[in-house]
């Protein structure tokens, strides 16, 4: 356990307690689930996307309204480890397993495949952040006879030392006996709303790159972290 991150001890120490009450473990499978869209049009610039992956992982759920790791009071589960995620798939792609305990999940943290433990001077990309970022992403931006090509290489960092790169996020979920697997449902097209594609034509840049630093990386991060967050749904046995 040494070197171990604080909020993770707390959590591990937290489910002990919560077996201790007579909760009932629960492991089954989770799922990464993109909704397969490659394709979106901003400003009248049609983007089209040809590659996107992204590193996705750990992921901690609580069931309170905060999953940040100072204010989540009772931990319910995990996803360990990270994976790494076709985000234009047309299938679900396993990432591991839930591992916890029954309860109504109010919230979740996680991180984009970099962590920033207490122990390290500066965050670090995990083996699966494709190379070393969080989101790898590649297409076309055109307008009639103008077309880009554009690579977006995206860095989302946790704000804090300690901390995840995503604090909270909301979720409606409940595990219990007939819960059967966690879908972490993508829509990766959308984070690049943001971009200022009418600019990007314009640049005289082909490829035109996206990276950290930049305005549009910055619009990216903002849409994975809190305009367009993934979305956790728990989903009991039997159903679709």
């Amino acid at each position: 356990m040494r070197g171990a991150r604080p909020w993770l001890l707390a959590l591990l120490f937290g489910l002990v307690g919560c077996s201790g009450t007579g909760q009932p473990e629960m492991t089954f499978p989770a799922l990464a689930v993109p909704d397969g869209t490659k394709e979106l049009v901003v400003d009248g610039v049609t983007v089209t996307l040809d590659e996107a992956s992204l590193a996705f992982g750990p992921v901690y759920f609580c069931a309170s309204e905060s999953g940040s790791a100072n204010l989540c009071d009772t931990a319910l589960g995990e996803i360990r480890g990270v994976t790494r995620v076709d985000g234009l798939a047309n299938e679900a792609q396993p990432i591991g397993e839930f591992h916890g305990f029954t309860g109504d999940i109010q919230s979740a943290s996680y991180d984009y495949g970099i962590h920033w433990y207490l122990t390290e001077k500066q965050p670090a990309p995990a083996p699966e952040a494709p190379g070393g970022h969080s989101a790898h992403v590649e297409g076309i931006a055109s307008q009639g006879a103008l077309s880009v090509r554009f690579v977006a290489d995206v860095d989302v960092v946790a704000p804090f030392q300690g901390e995840r790169a995503v604090p909270t996020t909301k979720v409606e979920g409940k595990v219990d006996a007939d819960t059967a697997r966690v879908e972490v449902r993508f829509d990766v097209a959308s984070w690049l709303s943001g971009v200022d594609w009418p600019a990007v034509l314009a640049s005289g840049q082909d490829p035109f790159s996206i990276a950290p630093g930049s305005r549009d990386h910055d619009a990216i991060v903002i849409d994975m972290v809190s305009v367009r967050p993934p979305t956790f749904v728990f989903v009991a046995a039997g159903a679709r």
